[in-house]
Order: C-alpha cells, then sequence, then structure tokens
C-alpha cells in the first residue's frame, strides 16, 4: 500500500511519527476498505483517520472526539493500496539480486526469488525470466518448467537471440529435436553471430545425419571463435 503523506510533512509534524503511524494504519487496515471512505489529517500534533462518523489516533488507535471541521487544520489526503512504480522495482530488483546470490547454494531458494522479482516488477522483467529459466534447464527433470518460464518472456521479447537460444536448450531437454533446430535458426536469424548456436545446431544436424549442415554451423562456429 502505498500512502500520501507529503502534505502532512509540511505541517510540523516529525518525519518518524508520521512513519510509524502510516506503517501502522497500512498493516491494520482490511483490504475491502473503501478507499473512498479514508481520511487521514492532522490534529495539532496527532494524526487521525475517519471513516464514516469515527474517528481514532493512527498510532493509539484511540478514539478521538468529533471535531467541527473549521476546527481541523491538517489537510487531508487518500489512500491508495497500489505499491509506488519506484518502490516496487527496488523491491524487484532487491529479490533479483538475491536470486543470484543464491544460485549456487540453495537452487530452490534462488527459483522462489525470482518469481518474486517477476511478481513485484511493475515492467516485464529480461533478466529475471534469463537466469530462472537457466536455472531450471540446469535440471533436466525440470526443462518443461524452463520452457513456460521462456515462452512466458518470448511473448514479452520476441526478437531477442538469447531468449530463443534459451528455449532452444530446453526443447533439447525435452527430446523435442526438430523444434529445438527451429529455435536455433531463428536465434540465429536476428543474431548470426551467436557462436553457441552455431555449435549447438552442427551437433544436432549432426545426430540427424544431415552432413551438409554440420559442415556449415561446425565451420561457422570455428570462424566466430577465433
Amino acid at each position: 500500500m502505498w500512502i500520501a503523506r507529503r502534505r502532512i510533512v509540511r505541517l510540523g509534524i516529525p518525519p518518524r511519527k508520521i512513519v510509524h503511524a502510516l506503517s501502522r494504519l497500512r498493516a491494520e487496515l482490511p483490504d475491502e476498505l473503501p478507499l473512498s471512505g479514508i481520511r487521514v489529517t492532522a490534529l495539532g500534533e496527532t494524526i487521525a483517520v475517519k471513516t464514516g462518523s469515527s474517528q481514532w489516533d493512527a498510532i493509539t488507535g484511540q478514539l478521538l472526539l468529533d471535531f467541527e471541521v473549521a476546527e481541523i487544520k491538517g489537510e487531508v489526503v487518500f489512500l491508495d493500496t497500489r505499491p509506488g512504480k519506484k518502490e516496487a522495482a527496488l523491491h524487484a530488483a532487491e529479490w533479483y539480486d538475491l536470486g543470484e546470490q543464491l544460485m549456487k547454494s540453495d537452487v530452490k531458494g534462488a527459483e522462489q526469488a525470482y518469481r518474486r522479482a517477476l511478481e513485484l516488477s511493475p515492467e516485464p522483467y529480461y533478466e529475471a525470466y534469463v537466469d530462472l529459466g537457466a536455472l531450471l534447464c540446469e535440471d533436466e527433470g525440470r526443462c518443461e518448467d524452463a520452457l513456460r518460464v521462456f515462452d512466458q518472456a518470448l511473448a514479452l521479447f520476441p526478437d531477442d537471440a538469447v531468449l530463443h537460444f534459451n528455449r532452444a536448450v530446453a526443447l533439447e531437454g525435452l527430446g523435442r529435436l526438430n523444434d529445438a533446430i527451429q529455435c536455433y535458426e531463428r536465434c540465429l536469424e536476428l543474431n548470426p553471430s551467436y557462436a553457441d548456436a552455431h555449435h549447438n545446431l552442427a551437433i544436432l544436424r549432426d545426430s540427424l545425419g544431415d552432413k551438409q549442415g554440420f559442415v556449415r554451423h561446425l565451420s561457422a562456429y570455428r570462424r566466430l571463435s577465433i
């Protein structure tokens, strides 16, 4: 929940008190409470919350006596349950960083962190998609899960060579070799210099008895790897 508080700060109430009051309010208000029925204002140095005819101290929860509107010197702000975009992006980045730290020591924890980053990010989180899919792909038993992640990412980034390459790797893990070949070829359409795509295509072509394709992609791989 994001709470507008800039106008209360102007009234001279200590910022620590404002943060305390709004944090308590954020934790205690029910989700179904209509935003239009909530007002937060300042009565002297008291931060008051009003819903309908009731009014209480945001810090203590104590009911306050009703005042005439003319006697209230504070300014009214409204509550918004939507998190701020910058705040959400920051939280998503923190979860992504945690995922990177856990990749080698706690695979399950890393997966959860990457998924949390994707949930929180206000914008499509490219790096989280790539790293989560790659993490899942390292476990051959979860190539189907990895494929779902790459499909979701490609719906957002359809012309990204890395995603097509990684999707091809997942398809290989599932034994869908012809589909994998198509993905590698799409990767190379987008980035003809993608050496690893040539390498993997050479191996696949050779396994399928396509000697000409094997030689072509192996030569391209060697040329690009110099």
